[in-house]
């Protein structure tokens, strides 16, 4: 039993030391300026909003050319799935179309 309490302190431990050192979101955080726009605009509501979360996505990922298209295993498989994920609960405008762009950018419509 004792081997148990500290298995499961180890690893409560080590979760909040990688929380807090912010590798979560490294390890499985967006990738390149899109993915970034399609993880932090859906559910804007404001322009300066928006603008906010575009400021963020550049200065994370000064390159917006440097991506590969796709976003992987569980994201969408292309250009109309990843416009029924992202933009549901998005109504902001110019949210919307940076999220457009992010999808047409990643997921080449044929």
């Amino acid at each position: 039993m004792t081997t148990l309490r500290f298995l499961l302190a180890l690893t409560a431990a080590l979760s909040l030391n990688v929380a807090q050192a912010g590798l979560w979101g490294r390890l499985f955080g967006p990738d390149n300026y899109w993915e970034c726009l399609l993880d932090e605009m859906p559910g804007t509501l404001t322009y300066g909003g928006s603008m906010e979360k575009l400021a963020q996505c550049k200065k994370r990922f000064p390159d917006p050319t440097a991506y590969k298209p796709g976003k992987g295993l569980l994201g969408p498989k292309d250009f109309q799935g990843c416009l029924a994920k992202y933009l549901e609960t998005t109504k902001e405008a110019l949210a919307r179309h940076s999220i457009q762009n992010a999808c047409f950018r990643l997921f080449p419509p044929n």
